[in-house]
């Protein structure tokens, strides 16, 4: 066990035990700077069980409504939880895991095509919006952005999260191809439907090193692509009825985490038909990320581990 404030590991010994209403974890105490800690695994604090939390949030993200998941999670576990509890774990959590691949500087790998559209999200009764790009053939969602206004500048602020994960790729490729004729040229190409914002976004950062199919609806066969239904269209489907099960969302940051978790569920988590892997395991991520049967719970350890790291 390595001291998280001088990170010392030969001065340290298990010193007590830490208590609360339903978890028990051991104390250290470091004889180096005399301060005493339990394990950093991103559940210090709470008082339900690492596996029940990391097992609320799942259900929360896979489409279950706030008083399913109560009920199940009694019956099955025999703990009570109240709404705002749940809720303020999707926060928590979201808020954390959300900085994983910012922190780790992962950077997935570009298979296929682009694919950016948004889907509507009530906000107390007013419409939202979620957009999403994810890559056509690893499924890996690469951005998303939970916004009031499908504006110019919310446009660019998306697509500029997309220059920070691939923009290297993309002008990788680029390089390799530019002596070629235009016509022969194989670039990234990026697709979206016919909102003007997605053009400014694509073009303020992506100008000359990718190629855009713009104006593209759900039957897209006469654009080249290999199935009618958009990628992007069957993504926001899933998150649709989601969405229809909450009755929308009380305030904006519930629907930002939301939506946060679920992409961090969706690309690391749920294993997806006709990959047999993860998004992130089919997109050949940078870190070898050590993840077990229970995902999530793996998965908060990992992020919360080196988040103290470089807290420290």
């Amino acid at each position: 066990m390595i001291c998280p404030y001088c990170k010392d590991e030969t001065n340290v010994v298990k010193r007590g035990f830490r208590r609360n209403k339903y978890v028990v974890k051991q104390q250290y105490w470091c004889k180096k700077c005399a301060k005493y800690f339990v394990e950093h695994d991103g559940f210090e604090g709470m008082t339900y069980p690492k596996e029940i939390i990391a097992k609320v949030l799942h259900l929360y993200a896979e489409g279950l409504s706030l008083s399913k998941i109560r009920d199940y999670i009694y019956q099955h576990e025999g703990y009570r939880i109240y709404d705002g509890t749940i809720l303020y774990w999707v926060k928590k959590y979201a808020d954390l895991l959300s900085k994983l691949e910012d922190e780790l500087k992962l950077k997935p790998r570009v298979k296929g095509r682009i694919h950016t559209d948004e889907v509507y999200v009530k906000v107390k009764g007013k419409n939202h919006y979620s957009i999403n790009s994810i890559d056509s053939k690893t499924k890996y969602n690469l951005a998303t952005t939970f916004t009031r206004h499908r504006s110019k500048k919310k446009c660019r602020e998306h697509f500029k999260k997309l220059k920070d994960k691939v923009g290297e790729q993309v002008k990788g490729v680029w390089e390799k191809e530019k002596d070629k004729p235009v016509k022969e040229r194989k670039l990234i190409t990026f697709v979206s439907d016919g909102f003007e914002g997605y053009k400014i976004g694509f073009n303020y950062h992506f100008y000359r090193f990718a190629k855009l199919t713009f104006g593209v609806p759900i039957a897209c066969k006469k654009h080249g692509l290999k199935y009618n239904n958009n990628p992007i269209e069957r993504h926001n489907e899933d998150f649709k009825q989601r969405t229809i099960v909450m009755r929308g969302f009380k305030s904006k940051d519930s629907g930002s985490a939301f939506t946060e978790l679920r992409r961090v569920v969706y690309n690391f988590v749920r294993t997806h038909q006709g990959l047999g892997k993860t998004p992130a395991e089919e997109a050949e991520l940078d870190i070898d990320i050590p993840l077990g049967r229970n995902r999530l719970l793996d998965l908060i350890f990992f992020d919360f581990s080196n988040y103290w790291e470089y807290a420290v």
